[in-house]
């Protein structure tokens, strides 16, 4: 297994700390971070961004039903009853945003990467095992509630005749 550096994590503090304030208005306190393994069960919504190019890997935000619909109705400018298409989709690209920037910061860093389109995974319950060894868990809380982004995340490897 591989641990996480460093670098590769701090890339995303402040962009979802900035993005989170752009859209929702509202500030957004990291409360911590902590190894975690990449075998787990997801929370009610979780968006999935795959990472490529001199990096590879994903980066997941975990939000529970009440955060989902306070931040998806603070985007779409309305109080959500459900999570719809809309919802979920503004919850998606609230995390390709932090993403997009995170990727930016990274590239600043000497590491080009690119992103995928975010995949949304509903219901809670669903086993994950993210291939690529340990990662990290960085946690966030706002008045709109909890935010969790895991970060799983390693240089890719090269080999020896393969083509980009």
């Amino acid at each position: 297994m591989t641990a996480m550096r460093q670098e590769f994590v701090n890339p995303f503090l402040s962009p979802a700390i900035t993005v989170w304030e752009k859209e929702l208005g509202e500030p957004l306190e990291l409360v911590g971070a902590t190894a975690v393994s990449s075998k787990f069960t997801t929370t009610d919504i979780t968006a999935v961004i795959g990472v490529t190019g001199q990096l590879k890997g994903n980066v997941l935000y975990e939000f529970n039903h009440a955060t989902a619909l306070s931040v998806a109705g603070t985007m779409l400018g309305e109080k959500l009853e459900k999570l719809d298409e809309m919802a979920l989709s503004a919850l998606g690209e609230l995390a390709n945003v932090i993403t997009g920037n995170a990727t930016t910061l990274l590239a600043q860093a000497g590491y080009m990467c690119e992103i995928s389109p975010p995949v949304i995974l509903e219901p809670k319950g669903l086993s994950l095992n993210i291939t690529g060894g340990i990662q990290i868990k960085v946690q966030f809380k706002s008045a709109s509630g909890s935010l969790s982004i895991r970060i799983g995340l390693a240089e890719a490897r090269v080999t020896a005749g393969a083509t980009a």
